[in-house]
């Protein structure tokens, strides 16, 4: 047998290599790649079926909420709804004492949040009493246990009389039953009662000259106490001790009201007074969804501005629940000043 040469040698490793380099880079890939493909192809149609699922899960738990907040709607249908919700601010009307035909009542549509979800309904309410009857009349309707809110109130004085004008906005959802029916038990509605707890809060409001000029109260003058000095002086009220219990606006003048729980006393503020450790710029009456519950919108908050920055707490809520603004959730004429 003759010895092979070593051209042949050679050729026969060239061969050898690449026939091992077409085997490695042509006809393993041919073989497996579809079998990745495959493999990434399942794994991505389970992250989808997963994501399917978590959204279904979400849209149930909606569901069912929305299902239990339509049993404090005023009715299934908007037609219903808007003569239930007629009836009902009469009665609220008659309730704070006021006289029924120095209102008038005109319903109206507001904007829908969502398209084809749950059709808002309201009425414009407009009509004259005094301030203490007025101010349990927005008591009893902003306390009220139906799906409802208050918006864009507004008093005014009559010339040569110790009545105010009020004006506002009261809306309410029309839910229905496309979200299904509730089936648990639901707790007896707490209709609010003019002599409470709660509505002492408004004291504030009735005991003040709301339509002459504002004037800051004067110091203090501290005076000597025949008590002894102690050392053992209580800690100052935190954050969570100052509630926005009102946003509103009179004769176009925006003031918020802080009730601070520790004292039990309500103080007004105005545009430019600190609060929070910033000073007030606007109310915001722009519906938004609750920094820590965004299922659920908040209806006003005020901005306070601290150094560059825009801070928010919402109506409701207390100093220690305050949140910087991002650029997006920027009221425009905020945006428009800071450019």
């Amino acid at each position: 047998m003759a010895k092979p040469t070593l051209k042949t040698i050679l050729l026969t490793a060239i061969c050898l290599a690449a026939i091992t380099i077409l085997i490695k880079n042509a006809i393993i890939p041919w073989m497996t790649d579809p079998i990745k493909k495959l493999e990434q192809a399942t794994a991505n149609r389970k992250k989808q079926i997963n994501n399917l699922n978590k959204l279904k899960k979400t849209a149930e738990q909606h569901s069912k909420r929305l299902a239990k907040l339509n049993t404090t709607g005023f009715a299934n249908s908007s037609a219903e709804a808007i003569a239930m919700m007629g009836e009902h601010i009469t009665q609220i009307i008659k309730q704070s004492k006021l006289t029924e035909t120095e209102f008038s009542r005109r319903p109206f549509e507001p904007r829908a949040i969502v398209k084809n979800g749950p059709k808002p309904i309201g009425y414009t309410v407009s009509g004259i009493g005094s301030v203490k009857k007025i101010t349990d009349l927005l008591f009893l309707l902003q306390n009220d246990p139906h799906i409802q809110r208050v918006e864009n109130v507004s008093l005014s004085p009559i010339s040569g009389s110790t009545k105010v004008r009020v004006n506002f906005q009261f809306i309410s959802l029309v839910i229905g039953t496309k979200y299904g029916e509730f089936k648990g038990t639901n707790s007896p509605p707490i209709r609010p009662k003019i002599k409470s707890e709660a509505r002492n809060l408004y004291v504030g409001i009735t005991k003040r000259a709301l339509f002459q000029p504002y004037k800051k109260k004067a110091p203090t003058v501290p005076t000597p106490s025949s008590k002894p000095k102690t050392n053992r002086t209580p800690p100052p009220p935190g954050p969570e001790s100052y509630k926005v219990v009102s946003l509103s606006q009179w004769k176009g003048q925006q003031e918020v009201m802080i009730y601070n729980t520790a004292k039990n006393e309500t103080k007004s503020y105005k545009l430019g007074d600190n609060l929070a450790g910033g000073i007030i710029v606007m109310i915001d009456y722009r519906q938004l969804p609750f920094p820590n519950k965004p299922e659920l919108l908040s209806q006003s908050r005020v901005i306070v501005s601290i150094k560059s920055n825009y801070w928010a707490i919402e109506r409701g809520n207390t100093m220690a629940d305050i949140y910087q603004l991002t650029p997006e959730q920027l009221p425009e004429n905020l945006t428009k000043a800071e450019l």
